[in-house]
């Protein structure tokens, strides 16, 4: 797998904060896509679920990391992924993202890992700031 990560929150393009300046530092990007899923506000920022049979999609961009081994770590701590997966806000997974073009890429992305129900659905499966 190359190591292309998925993206659909406050590292895609657009969002100002140090990480998402680091991400845009140390990779390209590929462009849009999405996966089968749902997506959520957490509050400031989102979390998404992969259901692979689900019509809803999570939209964001792709992107090639450079220096994966390096990048992966530091992007690890920014979503607070835990040795302990209970206790982790998200773990990092292999989905499927197909492209506008129709192609499928596999890509790392960053899935939700806390209790969804009193959480409000993003129906366009697009995040915003707003």
């Amino acid at each position: 797998m190359e190591n292309y990560l998925f993206v659909y929150g406050t590292l895609m393009s657009g969002f100002d904060n140090p990480f998402a300046s680091v991400l845009r530092a140390t990779s390209t990007l590929v462009g849009e896509g999405f996966f089968a899923g749902k997506l959520y506000r957490v509050s400031w920022y989102p979390g998404a679920v992969y259901l692979p049979k689900s019509e809803c999609r999570v939209y964001g961009e792709i992107y090639l990391l450079h220096d994966f081994e390096s990048l992966i770590l530091r992007l690890d701590e920014y979503e607070d992924v835990l040795e302990d997966e209970t206790k982790s806000l998200y773990l990092r997974k292999s989905v499927p993202v197909q492209q506008p073009n129709g192609t499928q890429l596999r890509c790392w992305t960053y899935l939700y890992n806390q209790p969804l129900q009193h959480l409000p659905l993003v129906e366009s499966g697009r995040f915003s700031s707003r």
